[in-house]
């Protein structure tokens, strides 16, 4: 017999589901913002911060704003820094994406945002989704495209973790000796829009839908 939720699981429930609609809408607005003619790609920490508002309306006291205290992420041997870094770290993140917009590929602008920004752990809830959130962004912007078909990319993580964690875990330890190394979230990544994107030609070949 299936374990009920106690009710506030339930509501907390309830709104992740609903806030992670609203969260990806607001994300392919940015996206749609981003592929006007002559709209210079610049990632800011202010849409950061509004994604997470959007992750974690009626659940977190404090949408939106960084973290005010030390915090521990579960199941991993990272220790995110103190709180008062985190406003510079961001910005430094976002630094990064913009000023190798044009050198760096797809694939590797997203893996960074999606461990990087998990590395700084911004945020007292929602770090996981936001990253994810803002690493679809920089994929669909920097190939030009709302990227069509389904599961997407962050539907396919939020379904099984496993790839994800590993990948994170391989840039950590690779961070841990003073290296930079995102490659197997670059991946992982490029794995799941092989899958999103399979799903288009299967619809298109009758297969699906």
């Amino acid at each position: 017999m299936a374990e009920q939720l106690r009710p506030e699981d339930a509501l907390v429930a309830r709104l992740e589901i609903e806030n992670g609609g609203r969260q990806l809408d607001l994300a392919l607005d940015i996206v749609d913002t981003f592929l006007e003619p002559d709209r210079p790609f610049a990632l800011r920490a202010t849409h950061i911060q509004e994604l997470q508002r959007f992750a974690v309306l009626g659940i977190d006291p404090r949408p939106g704003e960084w973290r005010m205290g030390s915090v521990h992420i579960s199941k991993s041997k990272h220790v995110p820094g103190s709180a008062h870094l985190v406003p510079f770290q961001v910005n430094e993140m976002c630094d990064y994406v913009n000023d190798n917009w044009h050198d760096k590929t797809a694939f590797h602008l997203a893996a960074f945002v999606m461990w990087r920004l998990n590395w700084i752990h911004p945020f007292a809830d929602g770090n996981g989704r936001t990253s994810r959130i803002v690493s679809y962004i920089v994929l669909c912007t920097h190939v030009h495209a709302r990227l069509p078909g389904s599961p997407t990319i962050p539907e396919q993580i939020q379904q099984n973790r496993t790839q994800y964690f590993r990948a994170l875990e391989a840039a950590d330890e690779a961070m841990r000796k003073g290296v930079m190394d995102v490659s197997e979230m670059e991946k992982a990544i490029r794995g799941m829009l092989a899958k999103q994107l399979l799903s288009v030609i299967e619809q298109a070949d009758g297969r699906a839908g």
